[in-house]
């Protein structure tokens, strides 16, 4: 009787823990395929503290301002994602799609102090920034705009405390290939297959992708732009080259 009862109960447990296997499962899954629809709905992203790469894409018309007549900007933040949450000495890179134009981020502390510099063209990357305090720091380019000098380019990044595991969201499951490097890129929706091959071929991973109708657009007509969130277990340089292979190649450009 005893035997049966504790049979009973071994079955109850392994049961109580498949459910909860598959709950946990479907959310970390679920978290990953909603990356790229939380960047555009609510520009922000936590990236997993295993992550040891973030690369924040500044898109082209990133410097034109919301507040001008006629609407130029294809996306609706400067920096994508615009707010980043990352965990203590992770590299954040930038690298620019605006075409034409240099841009210049400057990232400071709150206690305004400058920490961080850098100047880029088109289709280039910054070096890496590695912050190992915690807190919430901004970064900007004034002047960014000659037909609104009052639009500032912004961003933040928040640096998780290491001691506080939970601030940063773990959503890439073991099913999920090796992830040192993140990057996000947006490409015209008509062209995503060519851009999925290239990406593909180069040993980097499309996490997630969403499609939206860009802000330009103003009469009828589909989502003719895609925000990929991609993922690779390369060195950054090695994403960074897919990314310039792809950015060269975009109508925009």
């Amino acid at each position: 009787m005893v035997n049966s009862t504790n049979s009973v109960i071994s079955l109850t447990l392994i049961v109580v823990l498949l459910i909860q296997f598959s709950i946990t499962s479907f959310a970390q899954n679920s978290d990953l395929q909603n990356m790229a629809t939380d960047i555009f709905n609510d520009k922000i992203l936590t990236v997993p503290n295993t992550v040891k790469n973030f690369i924040v894409l500044i898109p082209n018309e990133a410097h034109e301002s919301p507040l001008l007549p006629e609407e130029k900007r294809l996306i609706n933040q400067p920096y994508v994602p615009q707010n980043l949450v990352v965990a203590p000495q992770t590299n954040i890179i930038w690298f620019s799609g605006d075409v034409g134009h240099t841009r210049k981020v400057t990232l400071t502390d709150d206690n305004s102090k400058e920490i961080f510099d850098s100047t880029l063209k088109f289709n280039s990357a910054s070096e890496p920034l590695s912050i190992n305090q915690s807190g919430k720091f901004t970064y900007h380019e004034e002047d960014a705009n000659s037909q609104d000098p009052d639009f500032v380019m912004e961003g933040t990044i928040t640096i998780a405390s290491s001691d506080s595991p939970s601030n940063i969201s773990n959503n890439v499951n073991d099913t999920q290939p090796n992830i040192d490097t993140m990057a996000v890129l947006m490409v015209p929706t008509e062209d995503i297959e060519e851009h999925t091959e290239i990406i593909g071929e180069n040993d980097v991973n499309i996490l997630d992708q969403y499609s939206f109708k860009d802000l330009r657009e103003t009469g009828s007509g589909g989502k003719n732009q895609t925000l990929l969130v991609l993922g690779s277990n390369n060195p950054p340089d090695e994403t960074i080259a897919v990314l310039k292979k792809i950015t060269s190649t975009l109508p925009y450009s």
